[in-house]
């Protein structure tokens, strides 16, 4: 039995690492990276309008409150009204530390990070999935009509531009500033996956056929016995087919 071992797959990233800038980038990269800059500065301001709108209008944000602390007191001291405010505040803090990651992902990719794309791929599906909903939704009765249709905006915007951005990001001429095999390394890789299989298949085979071989020298009375009815069986069957 020959002994392989399993291909080795392409590599995946760029070999020396992240380069120093985004100088030497693809043009397409470089306009996918202004795009998402361009994301996180939309989503930073529609996160502070959220804010202004929950603190003009904390009626929604407070039936939210409500229904989380409905099995649990309040702690002494602390009113709905400070634990709203806190709610809200809080949202903020979250939403510009989302944005602060996006951008330092951002910064890798521009550099040719290829996990840091990945990411952002994943939260361009978001952000269009939140776009899509954003658009088929009907206006909450809460907030000042200018303040929702700057929230509704932001998020649209946000969609869009992100996936516009990740879609230039992810052309196929970017692959060498990302460090991605190229198609003939596939292809390749392929062939010799399909070849060790093909080979792992061919030496189970003749393991099987060495287990019976070797069950049939043990017991050669049985298997003469099983060969002679076979052969009997299918002597029958000519006689029939003769007749």
């Amino acid at each position: 039995m020959t002994q392989q071992t399993s291909p080795t797959p392409p590599k995946v990233g760029r070999p020396d690492g992240l380069a120093p800038s985004s100088k030497g980038a693809p043009e397409n990269v470089r306009d996918g990276v202004r795009a998402w800059y361009i994301v996180g500065a939309v989503q930073a301001l529609t996160a502070v309008v959220q804010l202004v709108m929950n603190l003009q209008d904390p009626r929604a944000l407070t039936t939210q409150v409500r229904d989380q602390m409905d099995s649990v007191s309040l702690p002494d001291g602390v009113t709905e009204e400070t634990l709203v405010t806190g709610t809200a505040i809080l949202n903020l803090l979250l939403m510009l530390a989302a944005v602060a990651l996006c951008m330092f992902l951002n910064r890798r990719v521009s550099r040719g990070g290829v996990r840091s794309r990945l990411f952002l791929c994943v939260g361009s599906v978001y952000l269009a999935l939140m776009a899509l909903v954003q658009v088929f939704s009907t206006p909450p009765d809460t907030g000042a009509t200018p303040l929702v249709l700057l929230v509704g905006a932001g998020t649209i915007v946000s969609g869009v531009v992100a996936a516009v951005g990740i879609w230039l990001i992810t052309r196929p001429e970017n692959a060498d500033w990302f460090g991605l095999p190229d198609k003939a390394e596939i292809e390749a890789y392929a062939e010799k996956l399909a070849r060790r299989n093909e080979q792992l298949d061919k030496e189970r085979a003749e393991k099987k056929k060495r287990r019976r071989q070797a069950r049939e020298d043990r017991d050669p009375g049985k298997n003469a016995g099983t060969n002679g009815q076979e052969n009997g069986q299918k002597n029958a069957e000519k006689k029939n087919r003769g007749r």
